[in-house]
């Protein structure tokens, strides 16, 4: 039972470390994605660069620097917060686009009465 309390105490003690490892080698991967589709109207570079900055939040958050900690002890909060307005925007502005170019939405559910769905093909398995 010991040993089990040993190996217990020297996970905890690394998981700061792993955690950081584990944020930065994401924050590689969608900062690679976002640079990769580089339009800023493709949903895929939008949504890339929210993660990018969710996770700057939480690298500040989880690692305190000392420097930012007496001056901005909220940072990684802050940025978080940031981050949640961004995608809130992001996907405001494409409901309004989508919705003022009048194309349709697939946000209705609309019953079906006996296989009468209009444009659907009776296809035998």
């Amino acid at each position: 039972m010991i040993s089990t309390q040993i190996n217990i105490g020297f996970l905890f003690s690394m998981g700061g470390g792993l955690t950081l490892i584990i944020l930065f080698m994401t924050l590689a991967i969608f900062g690679w994605l976002a640079i990769r589709y580089r339009n800023i109207r493709s949903f895929e570079f939008q949504i890339s660069l929210f993660i990018v900055v969710y996770i700057i939040g939480e690298i500040l958050e989880v690692h305190k620097i000392p420097s930012l900690s007496t001056s901005l002890p909220y940072i990684g909060s802050q940025i978080h917060i940031a981050a949640a307005v961004f995608l809130a925007i992001i996907l405001w502005l494409r409901l309004y686009s989508v919705r003022k170019s009048g194309r349709k939405m697939i946000d209705k559910i609309e019953s079906v009465e006996d296989g009468n769905v209009n444009g659907a093909t009776n296809t035998n398995f």
